[in-house]
């Protein structure tokens, strides 16, 4: 069995090779600064048209609820920004999000090498 800072240090190795710009490790519990700012934030209708993030807010404070038995959450960072604009003639302008490989499917297959470098 691999100690504590030997499995959290592999993390945080896999992580930078795999292009994460960060990798934090941390004890998954109910996260209460975070409760009130979420609920003071979400009362201002800061969350505009995105109503998914009103739901489930037990889940977004206290990822043992998301997944139980969880005793550590690996929180990464991924810069998606792309390397060169796109060249467009005349006033023509695309978002830099637009273009490139879909970052949803970037990260996903970045997550998916992670974890199955650590099971």
């Amino acid at each position: 069995m691999m100690l504590k800072t030997t499995r959290t240090n592999f993390i945080k190795t896999k992580a930078s090779e795999l292009g994460f710009s960060f990798c934090g490790v941390s004890r998954a519990e109910f996260l209460n600064d975070e409760a009130r700012r979420l609920d003071e934030w979400l009362r201002r209708n800061y969350q505009g048209k995105m109503s998914y993030l009103e739901k489930n807010f037990d889940k977004r404070l206290d990822p043992t609820k998301l997944v139980p038995g969880a005793r550590s959450v690996v929180s990464l960072i991924v810069n998606y920004f792309p390397a060169k604009d796109l060249a467009t003639k005349g006033d023509l302008k695309i978002a830099k999000y637009a273009y490139g490989e879909d970052y949803h499917t970037v990260v996903k297959d970045k997550l998916k090498l992670l974890l199955k470098s650590i099971h």
